[in-house]
């Protein structure tokens, strides 16, 4: 049984109940930053500020997946469209999709955003989980966005189902290796999970990325394991964005805070 009814989501929408909070991403050879992953938050009016996983699974159920999708991707362009207007150039963000969600009404969504504000489609990465791949028509309907110029990241690699067979035909630019393994980086298991993640990235020619980096062993150890890119509290929050550009300035020297 859904925790929230197909009305009460809908409401989020027309009320403008949804927002996004972002993390920024930092390439860990260079320490630069490197993009931004965007996450939905619903600031409910009873409950208060709730986090995605109360409601994501009742939005497909709901019909809104689509709808979401475009509040999502809108909203994340139109804020890079603002920070690039004040000099901050963000080099390209991320959002999560619900694999309902992924096809041609979102690549038409997508573009749309982009033209509206003068952004190249390339900005935008779409993510989408293992188990997503395993249908011969989401691997085409992934070749499209990425036909039209939108990047498809791998989410979760290594957790959740995965089947290995379906990766040889699935076009991702981007492999993202989940806090399940990063925060045991430096043992063995977790090692070997992160460098079959790496060498299953540079195959297809895909970057990689690390989620929940906290400390500075974890980011070294990940990046000499070959990790192209990290996120994680030892960089930042998820934040608003009014305050997205102090975390920017916040970022020193090598990827770590000044």
């Amino acid at each position: 049984m859904p925790t929230f009814a197909a009305d009460e989501l809908r409401r989020a929408l027309d009320r403008d109940e949804l927002l996004l909070l972002y993390q920024a991403q930092v390439e860990l050879r260079t320490g630069r930053f490197s993009g931004i992953e965007c996450a939905i938050r619903w600031q409910h009016p009873t409950k208060g500020r709730l986090h995605a996983v109360p409601f994501v699974d009742d939005v497909p159920g709901a019909g809104l997946a689509p709808a979401f999708m475009r509040f999502i991707v809108g909203t994340a362009v139109a804020q890079i469209a603002r920070w690039r207007a004040t000099g901050i150039a963000v080099p390209r963000f991320s959002v999560n999709a619900w694999p309902g969600s992924i096809g041609r009404e979102l690549m038409n969504d997508v573009l749309q955003a982009c033209a509206r504000y003068g952004l190249a489609p390339e900005l935008v990465e779409i993510e989408t989980q293992p188990e997503a791949v395993y249908d011969p028509a989401m691997c085409a309907r992934l070749q499209e966005l990425r036909s039209a110029r939108i990047r498809i990241a791998l989410d979760d690699f290594g957790d959740g189902d995965l089947r290995f067979a379906w990766l040889r035909d699935a076009p991702f630019d981007v492999v993202k290796l989940p806090v399940t393994f990063v925060r045991g980086a430096g043992t063995p298991y977790d090692d070997a999970i992160i460098a079959a993640g790496v060498a299953f990235a540079r195959s297809i020619g895909a970057e990689t990325v690390a989620e929940g980096i906290e400390t500075l062993g974890v980011r070294d150890r990940v990046r000499d394991l070959g990790i192209d890119i990290g996120q994680g509290y030892l960089w930042s929050r998820q934040v608003e964005a009014d305050a997205f550009p102090a975390v920017l300035a916040a970022l020193g020297i090598d990827g770590a805070r000044a």
